[in-house]
């Protein structure tokens, strides 16, 4: 008896992917066993290719610290030529920093980055301001500057080579654009390149010698104030800035990353180089906006900016780090990082049997003779030939589990005579048939259901599940959601004419993909099979059951 239960288990395992499909619209005689398992593993297969999923970033890594060096270059009213020119005075500063990363998916990610360095300019001219003035006076003379800078940022970065090309071209190389918001601090000193005289819109006489400084950015106040314009000072002025560049990055190894860093840098002031377009940078007066200089006029030219070009190396943490190999195959042992990897890339390409091997499969996992009333429904009331007792019970009638047929209302009156526990639920099948090509409920059907109400809210610890089916006639695709339909009108009869609890209802539908009779015979066959099946069960197997 045991080895029987245990081949009926068996066999229903293998039964279930395929109970919604039929290779033929047209009703056919049962296939052999051996045919039914061959297909069931097939759409087993399929199944798991429609279903596949990532467990999630959880397994990738995601962090890394990047470090950079390089040259700066300075884009303002000092400024000589393009990245790679320098003028009198000029120096070719350094630039560096490091930034911590976090990769939220394999396009986007943040950083927090710091960097330190200088920027330096120079212009060997003199510019004139009050142009419409007979005397024009001198805005600014040959100068150049050179500054400390420290800067803080947080950036987004988006990965545009997978954006636009996938991950699956170009496996070593990403292309990143990049642009946050932060504070820039700056200490400015502004210098004479040759001896020069002249004088100011106040009239004063000015010289300067070569190398003279001339003005500077820090004093007392020059953390949140514009600076001072003499002497010399120890704090750093501070301005916001939106940097905003781009990452030509190269896969070196598992856990490092070589690549190429471009930086454009936006300020709101044009006070980064200490000179103000369009007025007299050797007068305070001129320059400051207030009385005792904490507010910096804006001048006629655009605010500064800078650029920075360098080399940039990543390391990326993680554990058993690995890296796509050149033919696009993952090792199972690695961990990838998130910045190179799409999970989607990680999930196993699904195992689609031959029919030999399929075949091969069914042969090795088919339990021993099963006795084919199991598989068959001769008088399609929902319950198999092999547990029917009474296997030729009339079309729609109600069955218990063991498909003897019964009196609903009988059933129901110890529930009203209050001598049932409403904790004992039996086990009912049948069918509401429809009308062809329709979903609307018939008078009998409605007065079934409303028995079927009764009884379920009565028996609290029943549920039911609403099966609907179609017959042959029109297209898969149609029949599907017309079988839907079906189920839904069921569905809502029940929660709108007094079902206390709507969750214990379960709908599912296959269109005609399981007739109970031939679907040749329009007055028989295919009235049987346009049909929704009603199933009264326990509560206790609700996980248990496949359409849960």
């Amino acid at each position: 008896m045991k080895r029987t239960l245990l081949s009926i288990t068996l066999l229903s395992l293998l039964v279930r992917p395929l109970m919604a499909q039929t290779p033929d619209k047209k009703y056919q005689t049962p296939q052999t066993l051996e045919e039914q398992n061959q297909q069931r593993v097939l759409a087993e297969a399929e199944s798991k290719r429609l279903h596949r999923s990532y467990e999630g970033f959880n397994k990738m890594n995601t962090w890394s610290v990047s470090v950079h060096g390089g040259i700066s270059k300075f884009y303002g009213d000092l400024q000589t030529g393009n990245f790679f020119a320098k003028g009198p005075g000029e120096k070719v500063p350094f630039y560096g920093g490091v930034s911590v990363n976090k990769q939220l998916s394999h396009i986007f990610g943040v950083s927090a980055e710091f960097g330190i360095g200088q920027l330096s300019g120079s212009k060997d001219r003199t510019t004139y301001t009050d142009h419409n003035s007979v005397s024009p006076s001198i805005s600014y003379v040959p100068s150049y500057f050179n500054s400390d800078v420290m800067q803080g940022a947080l950036t987004g970065s988006v990965n545009l080579k997978s954006l636009l090309f996938g991950t699956r071209k170009l496996r070593r190389l990403k292309f990143d654009v990049f642009a946050g918001v932060g504070f820039l601090y700056y200490n400015t000193r502004v210098y004479s390149i040759y001896a020069q005289s002249f004088v100011n819109s106040l009239g004063e006489n000015i010289t300067y010698e070569p190398n003279d400084q001339i003005r500077f950015s820090n004093g007392p106040n020059s953390s949140k104030t514009a600076g001072v314009w003499g002497g010399s000072g120890s704090k750093y002025t501070r301005d916001l800035v939106i940097p905003t560049g781009v990452h030509l990055v190269y896969e070196w190894s598992p856990n490092l990353d070589l690549g190429i860093r471009y930086s454009f840098n936006h300020t709101f002031s044009e006070k980064l180089d200490m000179t103000l377009g369009g007025y007299d940078n050797s007068s305070a007066s001129q320059v400051f906006s207030s009385v005792n200089n904490t507010s910096f006029r804006k001048g006629e030219s655009a605010n500064d900016t800078y650029g920075t070009l360098g080399i940039e190396v990543t390391y990326k943490f993680g554990r058993k780090a690995g890296r796509v190999k050149s033919d696009g195959t993952y090792e199972k042992d690695k961990v990838y990082h998130l910045r190179w990897t799409d999970p989607k890339d990680l999930i196993e390409a699904p195992y689609n049997p031959t029919l030999d091997t399929a075949l091969a499969r069914v042969k090795a996992i088919m339990p021993g003779e099963v006795d084919p009333r199991l598989y068959t429904d001769s008088d399609g009331d929902g319950v198999a030939d092999l547990f029917d007792k009474e296997p030729d019970t009339p079309a729609n009638s109600i069955v218990s589990g063991s498909g003897v047929a019964m009196n609903l209302q009988e059933l129901l009156q110890p529930f009203v005579d209050a001598k049932v526990p409403k904790d004992v639920c039996t086990q009912i099948f049948g069918n509401v048939e429809f009308k062809t090509d329709q979903s609307t409920l018939l008078p009998e059907a409605k007065r079934l259901l409303n028995d079927v109400i009764s009884y379920l809210n009565n028996a609290t610890d029943c549920r039911i599940v609403v099966v609907g089916h179609t017959d042959r006639r029109a297209s898969d695709a149609y029949n599907m959601k017309l079988s839907r339909r079906r189920t839904q009108a069921v569905k809502k009869y029940l929660t709108s004419y007094g079902l206390k609890d709507p969750s214990r209802v379960t709908v599912e539908w296959y269109g005609e993909f399981r007739p109970v009779a031939p679907n040749d015979r329009p007055n028989a066959g295919m009235q049987r099979n346009r049909r929704v099946e009603l199933r009264i069960l326990p509560l206790n197997n609700w996980k248990n059951y496949p359409g849960n």
